[in-house]
């Protein structure tokens, strides 16, 4: 369904910058639980979801017919947030999509995984050589799958992130037999060059991205003693980890910020300069930009906001803390010094110190961020139950989507948005609009 939106900030102290109006929101789903894993656009402003579907769905007027268990859908919505097709990847078992990214023609690309034995692309049956296996797929501007590569071991593998280059080459990263991988392809899905951590070093890449020197930028975790490539990777807990290597594969630096027990960089972005962003959460503490950040409780997540110069140190970082499960899922920023992040929280929490009161059981945010680190505006969606947002990108020079899983109704301002099922993927899209 697609419907109105109107965000209100919901700190009136905040006067740096004005929030983004919203202009719409697309949801979709079935009977059962459906979710948004990540969003892109081309360069015409069409959007697109990857997401995850349990049982047959409707996208609009466009019908998804289960091929059995949880299928990988693609949906493309026209830059009003109209669908105009879905594809699929899927079979018996599950199967899901965690990245997606378009190039300049229109195409777009998929990355997750699949546990599958029985699933079909154009004809061919996908091998599996158990357990879940990395799947990166090619569509094209009318939803065809072009090609489909596949790697993959016996146990739980997956691709998480995925990005392209100044040359149309795709890298890819994700984890395979627990160690952290990155895969460059170029658009004919050949494989230029594959990499993998060396080692004890168990972990898992999640998100990618590419400078303005096509320099590649890997955010997740690590946890182990070892390298990638000629960068030692060094932790005695479970440390969000970004990563930079050259366009050829070789490692430049690492940065690691452990946690005590456990923390992770769920997505990272970078802009033209190689400035770099990291969003995640943390477990317990951790210590970074010269202080130490608590969770309220050791089962606590607490989200965490953290920026890096293009060489690898601390610039600063910024704290998600509640009493509940706070989470920081997205990020993109806009070449100009700016971050946006986007998350989930289930409790009233704060954000860099500023109070969030929840709705419900689980709440959306959006926030900005300027150079220094300053929270410039928040805005908040989301009903009685868990809504989530977990992708977020910029479109230049205004546009701001977000996507996730909303259970029940969930209120945006002040517009309802109806479900069909346990839980609804969505999409929604802000723009900036300059005031005289």
């Amino acid at each position: 369904m697609k419907s109105a939106l109107c965000l209100l900030p919901l700190i009136a102290a905040l006067h740096a910058a004005e929030p983004p109006v919203c202009e719409w929101v697309f949801s979709a789903g079935g009977s059962v639980n459906d979710k948004a894993r990540a969003v892109a656009t081309d360069a015409a402003g069409n959007v697109f979801v990857a997401s995850e579907c349990t049982g047959d769905a409707s996208f609009g007027s466009l019908q998804h017919k289960s091929a059995g268990g949880m299928d990988m859908c693609l949906v493309k919505l026209d830059p009003q947030g109209m669908p105009l097709w879905v594809s699929s990847i899927g079979g018996s078992k599950t199967d899901r999509a965690y990245g997606v990214i378009a190039d300049s023609a229109g195409n777009a690309y998929v990355t997750g995984h699949f546990e599958s034995t029985d699933a079909v692309v154009n004809g061919m049956t996908l091998p599996n050589a158990g357990g879940y296996d990395v799947f990166t797929a090619k569509f094209s501007p009318e939803g065809k799958v072009l090609w489909l590569r596949v790697k993959g071991g016996e146990g739980y593998d997956y691709g998480h992130g995925i990005a392209i280059d100044s040359e149309g080459h795709l890298v890819v990263t994700g984890a395979i037999n627990r160690q952290i991988f990155c895969t460059k392809y170029d658009a004919d899905g050949n494989e230029l060059w594959h990499r993998v951590t060396s080692g004890s070093v168990s972990g898992s890449g999640h998100g990618i991205a590419v400078d303005g020197q096509d320099h590649i930028i890997i955010g997740g975790n690590a946890a182990g003693s070892g390298a990638f490539g000629k960068t030692a990777i060094e932790s005695k807990t479970t440390a969000a980890l970004a990563l930079k290597l050259t366009p050829d594969g070789e490692s430049v630096w690492a940065s690691l910020i452990p946690g005590a027990p456990s923390a992770l960089y769920h997505e990272i972005t970078c802009d033209s300069q190689g400035r770099v962003w990291g969003v995640g959460m943390f477990k317990g503490s951790v210590r970074v930009a010269g202080g130490t950040f608590q969770s309220t409780g050791e089962n606590d997540n607490d989200g965490l906001i953290v920026h890096l110069d293009a060489a690898g140190r601390v610039q600063w970082a910024r704290h998600l803390r509640g009493p509940g499960t706070d989470y920081c899922l997205g990020v993109a920023a806009d070449n100009q010094g700016t971050a946006f992040v986007c998350g989930d929280f289930n409790k009233d929490t704060s954000l860099a110190g500023h109070a969030l009161a929840t709705r419900g059981s689980g709440d959306i945010f959006i926030a900005a961020f300027d150079a220094q680190g300053g929270l410039t505006w928040v805005v908040q969606a989301g009903g009685k139950l868990n809504d989530s947002a977990y992708p977020l990108t910029f479109r230049t020079p205004a546009e701001l989507i977000i996507a996730g899983s909303c259970a029940t109704s969930a209120l945006f301002g002040q517009h309802e948005v109806s479900h069909a099922g346990a839980g609804d993927l969505y999409a929604a899209k802000w723009r900036h609009v300059s005031k005289p």
